[in-house]
């Protein structure tokens, strides 16, 4: 009789749980579908509702995420936006959703409100967790900030860090090699620019490949190469919004290559970066 008993208990039990996982799919499913009918403010009080019944678990946590998600790019609301990651980050610290909700925070304070600072913490703070995916891309992250901040030595010990982790033929490559060789530039290492832009120009994301062409053009031209210099701009795609910039450029290289030949170049040292 006593097994009996437990036994009717565990399933009442069981029935119990099943019936509250059902009510919180259902839940969760509401709540999409508002969000995908672009019902926001319904979607948000649906998840909420999810959050509240279960305070501690995985929905919470990613209800709580979903809520700041719809705040920051739906509905443009920064301050509720904060409000809601800073509230996931403090009740579950070392889960997966503290980290995203970390790496949102950064992309508000440095795309948003412009707070660098603090933009940098919330990366330093993301790149804490043990399992990160898409570390290499938060590194170019903070990288990028050091940059801004012209804080270049910070920024080249960051993006060599990335160069070396291996991420040859993507994007982030191309955008650590951009980078680089822009530090490269401002430090007058012109060579060491010029090995850095080149590896970008055949990439095939064209603004990337714009960017080097640019500034592979530029480097050449501080190197008074400037053969090289007119056959690099050349290469630009022929854009109608490129077309009269590769004229121009071509015209202007022109002329004062001419003027080098000719020895009219007065006031320039043509040997400093040979």
């Amino acid at each position: 009789m006593r097994f009996r008993w437990i036994s009717l208990g565990l399933l009442f039990f069981v029935a119990i749980l099943a019936a509250c996982n059902s009510d919180a799919r259902q839940l969760k499913e509401r709540a999409e579908a508002q969000w995908r009918e672009g019902n926001y403010d319904d979607a948000i009080r649906l998840y909420a509702l999810l959050y509240e019944r279960d305070k501690e678990g995985d929905d919470a946590r990613a209800a709580l995420l979903k809520i700041g998600d719809i705040y920051y790019i739906n509905l443009r609301n920064l301050e509720k936006a904060v409000e809601t990651y800073k509230k996931l980050v403090v009740e579950f610290r070392g889960e997966g959703e503290e980290f995203a909700a970390r790496k949102q925070l950064a992309q508000i304070y440095e795309y948003e409100i412009g707070d660098l600072s603090q933009a940098l913490s919330e990366y330093d703070r993301t790149l804490e967790a043990k399992d990160l995916e898409n570390r290499p891309e938060i590194l170019f992250k903070r990288a990028n900030i050091y940059f801004r901040q012209e804080d270049y030595d910070r920024a080249w010990r960051e993006l060599r860090q990335i160069e070396e982790a291996g991420t040859m033929g993507t994007h982030l490559a191309d955008q650590v090699s951009l980078k680089l060789g822009s530090i490269s530039q401002i430090r007058q290492r012109y060579e060491d620019a010029a090995s850095y832009f080149e590896k970008v120009v055949g990439s095939p994301c064209q603004e990337c490949r714009r960017q080097a062409i640019l500034s592979l053009t530029k480097t050449y031209e501080a190197l008074y190469k400037l053969d090289r210099a007119i056959e690099t701009v050349q290469k630009l795609d022929q854009y109608p919004e490129d077309k009269q910039r590769v004229s121009q450029e071509v015209q202007r290289l022109t002329v004062k290559k001419n003027k080098l030949n000719d020895g009219d170049a007065t006031g320039m040292d043509r040997t400093r970066h040979k």
